[in-house]
């Protein structure tokens, strides 16, 4: 009987590994091999690295995740295996252990995404130790190429007039150059959106398990009072006349500011959720947030007003004695 157990476990682990293997691997394969449906298939790359976690525990999980680093390595080449490591492997380890340990879902985020930015800084250190290059000019060249290549290919497909194309390649320099700037808070933005993709969907496959997980609603979020000051530091620090200086705060301008507008957000559920018509405005929120880009700026200072007027606050009912 002992054996059957044994054999049946060593099955179910196996499983486990393959599932995780390949299932992120194939996921993240997809990524770089389909433009469109590869930004979808990253996000959900590292939920099969969760469901090895439940099906055959974390030396599962940890040997799926090496597995699938070394066969990305082999099909692909090493410095996108280590980017993998990262984006899917860390998080998907990190955020299935701490959802299984009753972290809440905005802690499991903050706390994977930091743990992902960190390895990616050390190893962006390393790669600089060791190659004498700098990277800062290496990602800046990178996203160069990649703006003459989407001008290039733009140019060869458009029908524009040749007034207005040429407003368009103007653009697009200037956004690379932008970019250029960001990309350390864009890359930041990415893997938290990984993180809170991972989290939500690994708390799904733990309930169809039937596995208690610590399910604090979104609604709750807020952000440490203390970060206002960071905010307006940052601000200040952008009236600098130098880019060393104004570089480093606007990408603690942007992240800051994406914190801020997932409050106001938390804050606009509150107040909706209080409505007997919560689902319609639900929709209704979400086709304006998509549709106009303005409306997350008001978004983000309703989250930032959210600590002085506290507007999740339960308010009385017009009438009622004071």
């Amino acid at each position: 009987m002992e054996e059957t157990i044994k054999q049946s476990n060593g099955g179910q682990v196996l499983v486990a590994v393959l599932i995780g293997a390949v299932g992120s691997g194939l996921l993240f394969s997809a990524s770089l091999a389909v433009p469109i449906f590869g930004f979808i298939s990253a996000l959900l790359a590292p939920l099969p690295l969760g469901l090895a976690r439940i099906r055959g525990g974390i030396a599962a999980a940890g040997f799926a995740t090496i597995l699938a680093t070394l066969l990305i390595a082999i099909l692909f080449s090493p410095p996108v295996a280590a980017w993998y490591a990262v984006q899917c492997g860390l998080v998907g380890l990190t955020v299935a252990e701490l959802v299984l340990k009753g972290v809440t879902p905005a802690r499991t985020i903050l706390w994977s995404t930091a743990l992902a930015v960190s390895l990616s800084a050390i190893m962006i250190l390393i790669f600089s130790l060791s190659t004498g290059a700098n990277f800062q000019s290496f990602a800046q060249k990178e996203i160069t190429d990649g703006i003459n290549q989407a001008i290039k290919l733009y140019e060869k497909q458009s029908t524009l007039p040749a007034n207005d194309l040429e407003t368009l390649k103007q653009g697009m320099v200037k956004a690379g150059k932008l970019i250029s700037r960001i990309y350390p808070a864009l890359a930041t933005v990415n893997l938290a959106l990984i993180s809170m993709i991972s989290v939500f969907g690994f708390i799904k496959i733990a309930a169809r398990q039937s596995i208690p997980v610590n399910k604090t609603e979104f609604k709750e979020f807020r952000t440490p009072p203390v970060m206002v000051w960071a905010l307006i530091i940052s601000g200040f620090c952008m009236l600098a006349p130098t880019k060393l200086v104004t570089t480093p705060a606007l990408n603690i301008l942007i992240l800051l500011c994406v914190l801020y507008f997932m409050q106001g957000l938390a804050v606009l559920l509150t107040t909706i959720n209080r409505s007997n018509f919560s689902g319609i405005l639900k929709v209704i929120m979400s086709v304006l947030i998509l549709t106009q880009p303005y409306l997350a700026g008001i978004i983000c200072i309703i989250g930032i007003f959210d600590y002085w007027a506290d507007f999740r606050l339960p308010r009385k009912p017009q009438g009622e004695n004071l």
